[in-house]
């Protein structure tokens, strides 16, 4: 702890003090305060006039910067500040509500969006399956129709393909063979029946 000791003009000792580090600067202010004429020794040194000076000039200095936040923030000022202040944070607590409410919302939209989207594929899926299908099926009716031509050919009794409608009607020629055929038929059937 620093030793403080002030002294008559002569060298006798009027104060002797060892002061704290934390009070220290207040107290040195103080003894020059109360005792302006007076040498003041600090730790056996002499505080010197322009030091003196320097000191009363900055604790000046903090007593007004001090007056004036006392001056400048009244309680009732001080009381509105915190008003204020709880009005703001009561803003942002609507404003970040109103966010999360809207997040939500949006949220909400983009998901109806995506199902909707989705089944609009899922159509498209189902109408081109459709659609692939029944090209199978005039595939098919094709096949089968080729095959009877082919038939013919083999038979010697060739005709191109009906034009109409995906399976088209074989039509028989009545050159001889369709007789020779029907008439196999009715032998084999009359023969039973007797």
């Amino acid at each position: 702890m620093p030793r403080l000791v002030v002294t008559t003009a002569d060298g006798i000792p009027v104060r002797d003090l060892s002061v704290s580090d934390t009070g220290f600067v207040p107290r040195i202010v103080e003894l020059i305060e109360t005792l302006p004429g007076l040498p003041l020794y600090i730790e056996g040194e002499l505080l010197l006039p322009e030091q003196r000076a320097s000191l009363l000039h900055q604790a000046a200095q903090l007593r007004e910067a001090a007056a004036r936040m006392k001056e400048d923030m009244t309680p009732a000022e001080f009381k509105q500040a915190t008003g204020a202040l709880a009005q703001c944070f009561e803003d942002l607590r609507r404003g970040y509500d109103e966010l999360r409410r809207m997040h939500f919302q949006s949220a909400r939209e983009i998901g109806v969006m995506v199902q909707t989207h989705n089944r609009a594929v899922i159509e498209e899926g189902v109408k081109a399956r459709f659609l692939l299908h029944q090209s199978l099926d005039d595939i098919d009716a094709m096949d089968r129709s080729t095959t009877v031509v082919k038939i013919k050919k083999g038979l010697g009794t060739a005709e191109p393909p009906a034009p109409t409608g995906p399976v088209p009607v074989v039509l028989m020629p009545r050159d001889g063979l369709w007789d020779r055929l029907k008439g196999s038929w009715h032998e084999r059937h009359e023969g039973r029946k007797k």
